[in-house]
C-alpha cells in the first residue's frame, strides 16, 4: 500500500487493506464502519461512507482502476466486489438509503464510465397522498458478467451468470443467464450466448 489517505471521523471503524493500492483517497464520517480490502490490486480510486455499520469488501485478485468510487451513503448499506473482478475506470458504486446493498460476484469486467446504483438520490412522491413511490432497491450481480462502456446498472437489478450488458444500456429489472441485452431498458437481443477476457487486435 502506498500513497494512501485515510481521514476518518468516528468510532470503531475497521479498515484492513491487503494488496498493491495506491493514492486511494478514503473518507469516512460515521461510527462501525468496515473496509476490506483482500489482495486487490486499486489505484487512484476513492472510498466514501457517511453513516453508520456500512461494509465495503473488495475480494482477493480485484483490479480497480483510475478513477473508480464506492459510495455508502445511509446505515447499515453493504457494497461487496467478488474475486477476479476488474474496473477498467471511472466505474462508480452507490449504496445509498438505509440497508439496501450491492453485491457483485466473481469474474466480472466493467469497461468504463459506468454507473450501479441503488437509490435515485431524492424522494419523489405521490401528490394524491403523499406517499413515496421511489424506495432504494438492492443490486445483485452474479458472476462471470461483462458490462461495456456507458451502461447504468440502477436500483433492483438483477443479473444472473455469464451476461454481456452492451454499451450505453440500463438495465433496471432482471437479466438471463447467458443472454446478451442492449438498450434504455435493457432488452434480449441474443441468447445462449457467453464471452471470454482476451482481447481482439
Amino acid at each position: 500500500m502506498r500513497n494512501s489517505l485515510f481521514p476518518v471521523q468516528g468510532k470503531d471503524n475497521r479498515i484492513s487493506l491487503h494488496g498493491n493500492i495506491v493514492r486511494l483517497k478514503k473518507s469516512i464520517v460515521g461510527n462501525a464502519n468496515e473496509v476490506v480490502i483482500e489482495g486487490a490490486t486499486v489505484m487512484d480510486s476513492s472510498i466514501r461512507i457517511r453513516g453508520n455499520n456500512n461494509r465495503l469488501v473488495i475480494e482477493s485478485g480485484c483490479i480497480i482502476g483510475k478513477g473508480c468510487s464506492f459510495w455508502l451513503e445511509g446505515n447499515g448499506l453493504s457494497i461487496s466486489v467478488g474475486e477476479n473482478t476488474t474496473c477498467t475506470h471511472d466505474v462508480h458504486f452507490c449504496a445509498q438509503e438505509d440497508g439496501s446493498a450491492i453485491t457483485v460476484g466473481k469474474d466480472n469486467m466493467f469497461s468504463n464510465n459506468i454507473i450501479v446504483r441503488t437509490s435515485d438520490s431524492h424522494p419523489i412522491y405521490s401528490i394524491q397522498d403523499g406517499t413515496r413511490i421511489n424506495p432504494p432497491k438492492n443490486v445483485v450481480m452474479g458472476n462471470h458478467i461483462w458490462v461495456a462502456p456507458n451502461s447504468k446498472i440502477m436500483k433492483g437489478a438483477v443479473i444472473e451468470d455469464d451476461v454481456i450488458v452492451g454499451s450505453n444500456t440500463m438495465v433496471s429489472g432482471t437479466v438471463p443467464s447467458h443472454s446478451l441485452v442492449v438498450g434504455i431498458p435493457a432488452k434480449v437481443v441474443k441468447e445462449n450466448v457467453t464471452w471470454t477476457r482476451e482481447e481482439l487486435y
